[in-house]
């Protein structure tokens, strides 16, 4: 009875997940409000021309890493940084992970329920740059490693 209730549960989870739309070039996105590693208000708004998206820790790495190779001021102007922490335990993100972020020279805004990016294309290992003009995406492109992503932003 046990494994019915977990096929069943997995069929309606697997469902709900294939039928959020992922966004796709000439969409327009929605504002996005998330905290950042703070717990102060992060926007991706209309003034938003560059969003980096991570939805695992090879992704984040690679974008820490591309900003650690650019200093600030050659990195695009009205730059957002979010990433997906959903699939993180609360615990181990509460007590281990965003204290950890905290000490980044960035700011970065924290899906924890991962609703807010779920529609925000992602390929697993790799960074997501999504150029944006008024919240209309211009181009979705994919960084395996951070010179390829510093020279897709």
């Amino acid at each position: 009875m046990q494994y019915i209730i977990l096929i069943i549960s997995l069929i309606f989870s697997s469902v709900a997940i294939a039928q959020t739309p992922i966004f796709k070039v000439g969409d327009t996105l929605v504002p996005i409000s998330l905290q950042d590693q703070f717990d102060n208000p992060l926007q991706v708004s209309a003034e938003t021309k560059v969003l980096l998206f991570s939805r695992d820790m090879d992704g984040g790495e690679i974008i820490q890493a591309a900003f650690a190779d650019t200093p600030e001021e050659q990195r695009p102007v009205h730059l957002a940084y979010v990433a997906d922490i959903s699939g993180m335990p609360s615990l181990i993100a509460r007590f281990i992970a965003v204290p950890k972020m905290q000490d980044y020279p960035f700011l970065l805004g924290l899906d924890r329920e991962g609703e807010m990016t779920a529609a925000i294309p992602a390929v697993k290992g790799q960074a997501t740059i999504i150029k944006l003009t008024d919240l209309k995406i211009q181009s979705i492109e994919f960084a395996q490693d951070a010179k390829t992503l510093i020279s897709q932003w």
